[in-house]
């Protein structure tokens, strides 16, 4: 199996999985709305937001540089999961102290508090658990983790529905979740142990300090992006109310679950692929970077059109007429989609050269820039100011990105391979608009057939594509 053969089969394994449990949990949220209603809904998702947030102290880095650091030495598998694992007990206690702490002085109420230590115990062992996750991607054996994506998904989703249906309220779904988290460090220790590693109760307190100080960059950059992720969530819960909070995220789960499907499995296949281009053939990650965000710019551009123009159908769809005000907001959030996608390539890249330090200052001024939008814009705009202030956001992250890299490494133009696939989105959002009040999946083909059309007629296909092509079904050119 040549490189690229490789890489597609590691993006359609954790493709098929992500999009598999990305369908469940989306099924989930929608009854969890449903159920929960706007008030509700915003509880849940303001406790798994701020508790999502905390939890990144448990790991500050380490999974995403064992990624890296067995990538380039299997041999070393062993010695660097087990010295993680053992690394991640005290910090997982100090984490939970931490969201007590908060809890506190928050002066939440005793079920607010309750939901907090619930989500906060899922956080922390799905934190654990993905210790050894990061080895199977480092192996680029992406099944092990699609069969542990899809295992975890299919447990929280089945029980969770299950007590939904017989009337149960939000705090028997966190003891679902907590169930979940004891099952996730079963499965994937015992996938692990069974393949790859063996079990080993030696520490190596030299090894543990060198993940906390090589892994801080990572660790803060996890930290400054789940802010970027999150922060507007928590401030909303904060600065308006949990009805707001419920409203945008009607809006923005949706969204933000499909592009972390199409981010989480390119950047999985594609990470090992790059960390080695640069110690091996550091003359082809260049091209190699410029063709995936081309790609990614031509997935997320006409999606980011659709969701524009149909927004009041897939929020009447997803919600069953509820959820009206969401739209506005659906529609706002909807123009991050391509910019996210490529910044998933080019944050990858920074990490892959060992410039993680840039891409950690890079997310964190993009999150601090965020936090000030949304201070500014939640008091008089709430969840609509919220969602601009994504879109603000997710936009200066893509020029940082850009700038660092022409600063570390090179200047890899990747602006002009965007000119194309934005133009034929256009197009479609112009052709399809006449036709949105039709059955939503005719208007959907109509969509992507006018989309292909539009490209072939600008000519973005080229002479790399078909040795692209040529390379992935095993072919010379």
């Amino acid at each position: 199996m040549n490189q690229v053969q490789r890489i597609v089969k590691n993006i359609g394994v954790t493709g098929s999985a992500q999009i598999l449990t990305a369908l469940m949990s989306f099924v989930f949220m929608i009854y969890l709305a449903r159920f929960l209603g706007e008030a509700g809904f915003g509880k849940y998702n303001f406790a798994f937001s701020l508790t999502t947030l905390l939890v990144t102290f448990t790991d500050l880095g380490v999974n995403q540089l064992l990624v890296r650091e067995i990538a380039r030495e299997r041999d070393l598998s062993s010695y660097y999961v087990n010295n993680a694992v053992f690394l991640k007990i005290p910090l997982s206690i100090l984490t939970f102290v931490l969201i007590a702490v908060l809890a506190w002085t928050l002066n939440l109420s005793s079920d607010a508090s309750i939901l907090l230590y619930l989500f906060g115990i899922y956080n922390i062992l799905l934190t654990v658990s993905g210790t050894y996750l990061s080895l199977f991607q480092a192996w680029e054996r992406m099944e092990y983790v699609a069969l542990f994506q899809i295992i975890e998904r299919l447990f929280i989703v089945t029980l969770g529905l299950g007590v939904l249906i017989m009337g149960y309220g939000l705090m028997v779904v966190a003891w679902v979740y907590v169930f979940a988290g004891i099952l996730d460090i079963a499965v994937a220790a015992s996938l692990s142990f069974r393949r790859f590693i063996r079990p080993s109760r030696s520490i190596d307190t030299g090894l543990q300090k060198k993940l906390l100080l090589m892994g801080l960059p990572f660790g803060l950059n996890s930290l400054f992006a789940v802010f970027f992720f999150k922060i507007d969530t928590v401030l909303l819960g904060l600065l308006r109310d949990d009805v707001a909070v419920g409203i945008y995220n009607a809006a923005y789960n949706p969204l933000l679950a499909l592009s972390m499907i199409v981010a989480g499995m390119v950047s999985a296949a594609v990470y090992p692929v790059m960390s080695r281009y640069f110690r091996e053939d550091a003359g082809s990650l260049s091209g190699f970077t410029r063709i995936s965000s081309r790609y990614l710019a031509i997935a997320g551009f006409p999606v980011a059109a659709g969701c524009l123009v149909l927004a009041d159908r897939f929020i009447g769809l997803f919600y069953a007429g509820g959820y009206g005000g969401a739209v506005p907001a659906f529609q706002i959030l909807a123009l991050f989609i391509p910019i996210r996608l490529v910044s998933t390539i080019t944050g990858t890249l920074l990490s892959s050269i060992d410039r993680q330090e840039y891409r950690m200052l890079s997310v964190g001024i993009s999150a601090a820039f965020n936090i000030v939008l949304n201070m500014i814009f939640i008091p008089y705009y709430s969840y609509i100011g919220a969602a601009a202030a994504t879109v603000l956001s997710e936009l200066l992250l893509y020029i940082l990105f850009l700038y660092y890299i022409g600063k570390a490494y090179d200047d890899v133009k990747l602006n002009r391979e965007f000119i194309k696939p934005a133009a034929a989105s256009a197009l479609m959002a112009l052709m399809i608009y006449p036709l949105r009040e039709i059955n939503l999946l005719l208007v959907i083909g109509a969509a992507a057939l006018i989309y292909l059309i539009s490209l072939i007629l600008l000519r973005e296909f080229r002479e790399e594509d078909r040795a692209l092509l040529m390379n992935l079904l095993g072919r010379n050119t």
